[in-house]
């Protein structure tokens, strides 16, 4: 429960692994929503990852939170005015750190090799944002767009296109007809229009 509550701050607050940890650690607010007292050690950000690959795997993650929703709805605490749809990288601390190697040939050519240390995260990839790289996971999120409650989750590697996942995000909700969905000129693009007339929503992106 406590890893899961976390989780649930990090999908509302845009929130890393290591930011939410640090969170939970220094805000009370957050601590309290958790359930940890300032005696009690917060799990640290590689035991989140872990648990989240975990219930991904056995796809409980969209029907805990699709529980949460409806809970959410019957008190009348969400009210879809519409949807906002978004990417954020999420790093993996087990990136690729290797070191080359040079061999002289007996034919005068020389052969280069590179090694990489054991703990390697196989499933993440790497992606550029702006000037830096990044190694590491996607994070696909449709929220509600007047409260900003969270939708729909997925998660992909770090290099996948952002465009690609909304027909999966829109697959896990029922956005109400006319109802209109926002999002940055990564979700542009013929596909998508057609995907969101299909639907019966309206274009903000």
């Amino acid at each position: 429960l406590l890893l899961f509550k976390m989780l649930l701050l990090e999908q509302c607050y845009g929130l890393s692994d290591y930011q939410v940890e640090e969170e939970v650690n220094d805000r009370i607010t957050f601590s309290r929503f958790c359930g940890i007292s300032m005696d009690n050690s917060v799990p640290d950000h590689s035991v989140l990852s872990r648990f989240r690959t975990a219930l991904t795997e056995k796809k409980a993650l969209d029907r805990l939170l699709k529980i949460i929703n409806n809970q959410l709805s019957n008190h009348g605490m969400l009210v879809q005015h519409g949807a906002i749809v978004d990417a954020s990288i999420t790093p993996t601390p087990r990136r690729p750190k290797g070191k080359k190697s040079y061999d002289l040939n007996k034919d005068g050519t020389i052969s280069v090799s590179q090694s990489y240390q054991k703990g390697v995260d196989p499933e993440a990839s790497w992606t550029k944002k702006g000037h830096n790289l990044y190694y590491g996971y996607k994070r696909h999120v449709l929220v509600e767009s007047k409260e900003g409650l969270v939708l729909a989750v997925t998660t992909t590697k770090a290099s996948n296109h952002d465009g690609a996942h909304l027909p999966i995000l829109l697959d896990k909700v029922s956005l109400q007809t006319g109802s209109r969905l926002y999002g940055d000129k990564g979700y542009s693009g013929l596909p998508n229009e057609t995907l969101l007339k299909n639907k019966k929503l309206k274009s903000g992106i």
